[in-house]
């Protein structure tokens, strides 16, 4: 059966359990927990009583959800979840673009040619289009730490697009777009100066917690790699807050005042809010995936999200709405840990990381070497996992750019650490591709992936210095992501078969009773 028939079915089937006089739910709530990875809930389930806890023990929880794309970054995961298409279709090839139109220069996902805030780059319909179309009184709403999360969420589709942002002193919309009435007042009084001066203390007991202050760690702004970790400064204040519960806290309580001030979930046409906790990215980049700074981090949002979820009970009602948690993608573990050596180590493991400053100097001295002295830094753009060359400037010199492109392939193929050197030329043409091949040819648009190479590490090894843990790679470890579905029309249930994040939008478009037929994803059975 062709894959558009077979999700008609399964929808169907799925529509058919459902009560035949139901309404569709008030209110459905996507949350994702940025760099949340599939395992984080389950190997810490012991310790959880709040919210995580609940949607664990009274939810359909699918254990083996996987991002089917190599970009798990977090433009493309987010385009993703919301139009349930790969980059491939949706354009969002990652957080930087490489549009065929501007060749050599890099575009932000968030931002047209002319710099704005904008997401003209997102090409297939998110579910919110399909609410719009289908419920013109809907209301949605996208909140974000992070702009690119917030505006590949919400796109053209939201009401308020809506992220966090120090030069405006709090949550921020873009110049022109909609903005809530209440904003500048409720910034004023929720400015993270509140916080200035208190610090994020543990709650577990170090019997009970991961080693504090390990090596590889980088420090708390204005502090040390050790808890406490206190907003002491003015100059660091964004930075800290940001990396500590009390963002977290801050943009729930956004979403409490949105649903609020603009009555989401307050009568019967479906509303859609789409909130992007960004702070577990930030803390796992900065301690990584397995410090004791994650563990409490998600200790503190469990408990936030048990009092997100009775305020839904007492204002919307409980089963009247509808809440899927999931995550744009996952993390690889700090190489450093796992090269390790001694007692509970990792022997014999091969992990490292690559420094994008020694890479590229590595490749500019083999260009000099190769090709004279003419040849220029340049004469190529290193933005992993691309290199883009500037044609123009190598032809002038008086060099085929194929010579320098496969000498390129060449040398990184050579240097430590790296795994997977292709062509998106040659990956786009494969009639048979392997299933990491697939991976990698889903990530790419031929509009918006215009780059001559792309170059990707070996597993457990990351590409960057600048923070502790990194992602996006066609790993397991980074493309394993929760999803939790909870409430109006969920039957509680653990499932093991494989799904995909590409599943979430058409699963969440049949259960409001609407269609996506853009998206490559299949609608997910709701009851055993």
């Amino acid at each position: 059966m062709p894959r558009t028939a077979l999700a008609t079915a399964i929808a169907a089937s799925l529509l058919l359990s459902l009560p035949s006089s139901a309404a569709p739910p008030r209110l459905v709530v996507v949350l994702v927990y940025d760099q949340m990875r599939g395992d984080f809930l389950r190997r810490w389930e012991q310790l959880l009583s709040g919210g995580f806890a609940r949607l664990l023990q009274q939810g359909l929880v699918y254990r083996h959800c996987f991002i089917e794309h190599a970009a798990t970054v977090t433009c493309a995961g987010h385009a993703t979840l919301v139009t349930g298409t790969a980059p491939e279709e949706h354009g969002i090839i990652g957080n930087d673009l490489f549009p065929r139109c501007c060749q050599p220069r890099t575009v932000k996902c968030t931002e047209d040619l002319q710099g704005r805030t904008s997401a003209q780059w997102l090409l297939r319909p998110s579910l919110g289009h399909a609410l719009r179309q289908r419920f013109p009184g809907a209301r949605i709403v996208a909140l974000s730490h992070k702009r690119r999360a917030a505006l590949m969420m919400g796109n053209t589709a939201a009401d308020y697009v809506l992220w966090a942002d120090p030069q405006h002193g709090g949550l921020t919309a873009a110049a022109g777009a909609p903005s809530p009435a209440w904003l500048s007042e409720w910034n004023l009084r929720h400015h993270p100066r509140r916080w200035l001066g208190q610090c994020w203390q543990p709650t577990l007991p170090d019997s009970l917690a991961p080693a504090d202050a390990v090596p590889w760690e980088l420090p708390f702004p204005g502090g040390t790699t050790a808890f406490p970790h206190c907003l002491g400064s003015d100059s660091t204040l964004w930075e800290a807050f940001l990396l500590s519960p009390f963002s977290v806290e801050w943009l729930f309580d956004a979403a409490i005042e949105l649903l609020r001030a603009e009555g989401l979930g307050q009568d019967s046409v479906p509303d859609l809010l789409l909130l992007s906790v960004s702070t577990t990215d930030f803390v796992g980049h900065q301690f990584g995936p397995d410090s004791r700074e994650v563990l409490e981090l998600y200790l503190a949002c469990d408990r936030i999200l048990g009092d997100f979820l009775a305020h839904l009970d007492r204002t919307v009602g409980d089963g009247n709405y509808l809440v899927v948690l999931t995550s744009d993608h996952g993390v690889a573990p700090v190489p450093e840990m796992l090269a390790r050596s001694g007692p509970g180590a990792y022997p014999g493991l091969d992990a490292g990381r690559i420094d994008p400053a020694e890479l590229r100097h590595f490749l500019e001295s083999a260009l000099q070497r190769a090709f004279g002295r003419s040849a220029a830094r340049e004469w190529f753009l290193l933005r992993t996992p691309f290199v883009v060359l500037d044609r123009q400037r190598i032809a002038t010199a008086g060099v085929p750019w194929q010579a320098v492109r496969d000498s390129l392939a060449q040398w990184l193929a050579q240097y430590p650490g790296i795994g997977i050197v292709q062509s998106p030329q040659v990956l786009r043409a494969s009639e048979n591709p392997s299933p990491l091949e697939r991976l990698l040819r889903r990530s790419l648009h031929p509009e918006h992936a215009a780059a001559d190479l792309l170059f990707l590490p070996k597993p457990y090894w990351i590409v960057g210095t600048d923070a502790a843990a990194m992602h996006g790679t066609p790993y397991d470890y980074d493309r394993h992501i929760p999803l939790l579905l909870f409430g109006w029309g969920i039957t509680p249930a653990v499932r093991d078969e494989p799904v995909s994040a590409e599943d979430i939008a058409p699963t969440l478009a049949a259960l409001l009773g609407l269609t996506l037929p853009t998206a490559q994803g299949r609608v997910l059975p709701i009851s055993p």
